[in-house]
């Protein structure tokens, strides 16, 4: 029954053929089109590879989008390697022959190059289909997320909380401003805010510059990205960068503000209004704030999320160790090394 085709490059033809599933299916989203594909292409420690299912007609019936993701170099590299999928696959009617074709491709095609493989879920799977993911190895582990429709930005707004609608009243009375870039070193400023935020209070890995740089200048014009500064008196003191799957949903990728710096500002607050705003103008359906953490570990960044209503789900996210003695010397190393970075 049909064969499975990874593919590492794409031609025109075949992105074309890929892109018309994507968007044609029940769940698409750009994080699973050539969209953002070539976005992860040439950018350091992204390696993308699609694994397209065709039946005997040669009719796409499966796509999956991943990416082998690293950090640093040498050591660092291999015991930071994963392999990560955005909101796919995607299969037509759930199908779980194609599934199962899917995920087996994938094990066999990441091996050992990548310590786990996490499929970060968009939605909630069916039962049929959790049971294909467990046949291949993967653990459903759950991951909170916020949701938050904004068709009626009015409504939107009310259910905000009173203390996070006074917010945003004060900052934007007091002069802040939701505006997108002028170029490319408006960019690099928010980026400069977001490195330190990174370095310095979230202490996570974040992609170098190269990685917003090119979402500036291939996912914002194609009108699958966008980038918005919270300015005041022409100052950038925050912003937002966010993903647009085209009429549906606008995303948060990464979003900072000088909130200290500037407390009566409310900066962080404003960008994701911004967005928010945004994907209202543009016709979305919903914000979705990828990710709340998982519910039984405190997470300081979800009671912020929290206070802009919404829907909060956990559709999970299945993960797999590729290599169970390497994974457990990096979760060790990992977590001595966010300790260290405390201190």
């Amino acid at each position: 029954m049909g064969s499975d085709i990874l593919k590492v490059q794409l031609n025109a033809i075949e992105s074309e053929q890929i892109q018309a599933f994507v968007d044609n299916h029940p769940h698409n989203t750009v994080f699973q089109s050539p969209v953002f594909f070539r976005f992860y292409q040439g950018l350091k420690n992204f390696k993308p590879f699609f694994i397209v299912y065709r039946n005997d007609a040669q009719e796409i019936e499966g796509v999956l989008l991943a990416v082998f993701i690293r950090e640093g170099s040498g050591i660092l590299s291999v015991m930071s390697s994963r392999c990560v999928v955005y909101g796919g696959p995607l299969v037509v009617d759930d199908n779980p022959e194609v599934l199962s074709t899917i995920l087996e491709s994938l094990n066999r095609f990441t091996g050992i190059k990548a310590l786990f493989t996490q499929f970060r879920n968009f939605r909630s799977w069916p039962e049929e289909s959790a049971l294909v993911f467990n046949k291949h190895g993967y653990t459903l582990r759950d991951r909170l997320n916020l949701i938050v429709n904004i068709t009626d930005i009015n409504q939107t707004l009310a259910g905000f909380s009173s203390s996070r609608r006074r917010q945003l009243k004060k900052a934007l009375q007091a002069g802040a401003e939701v505006k997108t870039p002028s170029g490319i070193a408006e960019v690099r400023q928010l980026y400069n805010i977001l490195n330190t935020l990174y370095r310095e209070k979230v202490r996570k890995p974040l992609p170098s510059w190269t990685y917003f740089e090119k979402f500036f200048n291939t996912l914002v014009p194609s009108g699958n990205g966008i980038i918005l500064l919270v300015k005041y008196r022409e100052q950038i003191i925050g912003g937002i960068v966010s993903p647009i799957t085209p009429t549906h949903t606008i995303s948060e990728l990464y979003v900072c503000g000088l909130d200290q710096e500037f407390p009566q500002l409310f900066p962080s607050v404003v960008a994701t209004w911004g967005a928010l705003e945004y994907g209202h103008s543009k016709g979305l359906q919903c914000f979705d704030f990828m990710g709340l953490g998982k519910p039984d570990v405190a997470y300081g960044v979800r009671e912020f999320k929290l206070r802009f209503g919404g829907k909060q789900v956990n559709f999970g996210r299945f993960a797999r160790r590729n290599n169970k003695v390497l994974y457990a010397v990096a979760e060790f190393g990992y977590n001595i090394l966010r300790k260290l970075r405390k201190v």
